[in-house]
């Protein structure tokens, strides 16, 4: 901003920032201005509108216009800003994980509510055992060790950069001590720790993506986002073609295996479990828009 020009209140940045990306095709380009300027000013969206004729500071324009000008070449607003929300907690995010959606939260309630339908069980069997594959930022993992007290999780991600980022959303939130972090591709890194038999819960956002649906993706996907973290071969399931069987190696009997799912995938992935007569229960939840999102399997031999 050169000197001398005048100041821009709340109301026309934001006026000015929508016209900017709608003009280039950006989604939604009134919500993610606002999303950007509430993270810049440290306030509620809903404080922009209260707060509309309030002059910005020269630094918070040229950090403003920075962010818009990311956020017109398609990156996600979530890496501009570094952090997302879910479940109510802010986690750190870069371009090594994949932004946390609200899809996946329906997961770790699903894991949440099979705690809460067992806490009357005999304690004699000691704390609950998780495991969360392809841990990513490590939302579910630190969601799962914040909200069910006493339970130990391993989270595992074959990149060495998500591990990275997870360890420091754990510390963030209070519970590094209570989740071990492996490196390595799906079940593979919990050899040789003892967990044979021993797990309660097994959830996974695993890649999924297909080969045809990687090239209709957005942008903001298919140019920012970790491929390892998508792409789950020709079909799609090829992710839960290893998990699925490897599973049963670490589940105890009645423990179970939750996994998120694309959509038109539930049949497939339904199928892949009932190649393995030793789970039951196969359910199928869907989200709050109605589609299939998370397959909940049981192991009862």
């Amino acid at each position: 901003m050169a000197a001398g020009e005048k100041k821009l209140e709340i109301y026309d940045a934001l006026r000015w920032a929508e016209e900017y990306l709608k003009g280039l095709g950006v989604p939604d380009p009134l919500a993610e201005a606002e999303y950007l300027l509430a993270h810049i000013l440290k306030c509620r969206r809903v404080d922009l509108f209260i707060n509309r004729n309030r002059l910005l500071e020269e630094e918070e324009i040229e950090c403003f216009k920075k962010f818009i000008k990311k956020r017109s070449e398609r990156e996600p607003s979530q890496y501009i800003t570094g952090e997302v929300e879910f479940r109510g907690i802010i986690f750190k995010v870069t371009k090594d994980v994949l932004i946390p959606r609200p899809e996946t939260e329906f997961l770790v309630e699903e894991a949440a509510k099979i705690v809460r339908e067992q806490e009357s069980r005999v304690m004699g069997h000691g704390s609950w055992m998780i495991v969360d594959i392809c841990t990513g930022s490590g939302c579910i993992a630190v969601s799962m060790a914040k909200e069910i007290e006493g339970c130990k999780v391993y989270a595992t991600d074959i990149s060495e950069r998500a591990i990275r980022i997870a360890r420091e959303n754990a510390a963030r939130h209070g519970v590094e001590n209570r989740i071990v972090f492996l490196c390595g591709s799906f079940l593979e890194p919990l050899k040789d720790r003892g967990l044979e038999g021993k797990i309660d819960i097994i959830l996974s956002n695993p890649p999924y993506v297909s080969e045809k649906d990687m090239e209709k993706l957005q942008p903001e996907i298919k140019d920012y986002e970790p491929l390892l973290a998508l792409y789950g071969g020709e079909g799609g399931l090829d992710s839960y073609r290893t998990i699925i069987p490897e599973a049963l190696n670490y589940l105890r009997k009645g423990g179970y295996l939750i996994l998120e799912i694309g959509y038109g995938q539930a049949e497939g992935v339904k199928k892949l479990f009932a190649q393995n007569p030793a789970y039951s229960k196969i359910e199928i939840i869907k989200d709050l828009s109605g589609i299939e999102r998370v397959v909940k399997a049981k192991r009862d031999v």
